[in-house]
């Protein structure tokens, strides 16, 4: 998947890195409420780790353009 710059040691690499580890935070959090049975609460922590990682894409397209 082509995501708009490359990954390595760079600044675009890591707006994207950080975002991703924020990701996986609410990744996790969506797994604890889904282990309780809470079914929104895994719905809500998916739909915002999926925005968090799709930020991060954006964002590191952006830095990589200036």
């Amino acid at each position: 998947m082509e995501i708009g710059f490359e990954l390595g040691a760079n600044v675009p690499s890591g707006v994207f890195a950080l975002h991703a580890v924020i990701a996986v935070v609410f990744l996790g959090l969506a797994g604890v409420n889904g282990a309780n049975g809470e079914l929104i609460g895994l719905a809500i922590y998916l739909a915002m780790a999926g925005m968090i990682a799709v930020v991060g894409i954006l964002a590191g397209r952006i830095v990589s353009r200036r």
